[in-house]
């Protein structure tokens, strides 16, 4: 049986996560550690920890913040009206992005991956609690990474949320 590249190796040879299969490339991560003592081969991708489906399309959805959906750019300031608490300008960014799913017939569970820019990570539990209302109280969490950022696009916004969202394919 085939060793596994090790991690260093891999990116060095510039080789990371893609295999030949049948003629078609095929992409695919590391497997677990569980994996990795040689019980599987490089050119089997399964028991990883990343995975990938062609079976959706993925809807990119970037920069909600807790400003109406619909506004003017450059931001005017008579419109740059938010609640001046993390949690409700938290609430405000989540039925942004809402109504965008609404409007795609997507739930929130189709979301699999959120970005969160914050301009103070200590409001971290605060934003995650009301996450939590919306994505039905632990039932699902996609993915997430949180960032501090120094300034957002309006000067009073604390957060703003990109989010991926799988939409399944019909038939």
């Amino acid at each position: 049986m085939r060793d596994l590249l090790n991690r260093r190796d891999f990116l060095v040879t510039g080789a990371a996560g893609v295999a030949t299969v049948s003629g078609t490339v095929q992409l695919f991560s590391f497997p677990l550690a569980a994996h990795s003592q040689g019980n599987r081969s490089v050119t089997t991708p399964r028991g990883t920890y990343v995975r990938a489906d062609a079976g959706v399309d993925l809807m990119f959805l970037a920069g909600a913040t807790a400003l109406d959906l619909y506004h003017l750019h450059p931001h005017v300031e008579h419109e740059v009206i938010m609640p001046a608490d993390i949690v409700g300008q938290t609430h405000m960014v989540m039925r942004n992005l809402k109504e965008v799913l609404d409007d795609q017939g997507l739930t929130w569970r189709n979301v699999v991956k959120a970005n969160r820019y914050q301009t103070d990570l200590s409001e971290s539990e605060a934003i995650e609690s009301v996450m939590a209302e919306y994505f039905g109280y632990w039932d699902w969490w996609p993915a997430m990474t949180a960032m501090k950022v120094r300034n957002l696009s309006s000067e009073p916004a604390r957060l703003e949320i990109d989010i991926i969202a799988a939409i399944p394919r019909n038939g």
